[in-house]
């Protein structure tokens, strides 16, 4: 009984010899991981709503932001096609014009205090913008 016993340990990891156990796949790095699309327009985003340069220029020189796109000032206009929210703020895949071709932007929205400003960086606009939320 004991002999059977010990056999048996003794096979049981040569059976096993053959089998190869899944590799587990490899972490993405950062930069390949993409934007998930806008899913759900009825969670809305911080960004959503009118945004300006100043609180004096929200009635003549808002942006509206909307949680697929956004319009501006100047014929200024993006689809997002992938938004991936922050600790922070937002990361965003868009397509804009701006008096052009439609061009591919990344762009990176970051809130102050409160929510009550905003800065863009990568957006049709060139440089970064600084906005402050326009009362409703």
């Amino acid at each position: 009984m004991i002999r059977t016993i010990l056999i048996l340990a003794l096979l049981t990891p040569l059976a096993a010899c053959g089998e190869t156990s899944p590799e587990p796949a490899p972490a993405p790095d950062a930069a390949s991981v993409v934007a998930e699309p806008v899913s759900n327009p009825t969670a809305q985003p911080a960004y959503v709503g009118r945004w300006a340069a100043n609180p004096a220029l929200c009635a003549s020189r808002a942006w509206e932001f909307r949680h697929d796109g956004l319009s501006g000032p100047g014929d200024v206009a993006c689809r997002f096609e992938g938004v991936a929210a922050l600790d922070d703020g937002y990361e965003i895949a868009a397509l804009c014009t701006s008096q052009a071709p439609p061009e591919s932007r990344r762009l990176s929205l970051d809130f102050g205090a409160g929510g009550r400003t905003m800065s863009i960086q990568g957006g049709p606009a060139g440089d970064a913008l600084s906005l402050v939320r326009c009362a409703t």
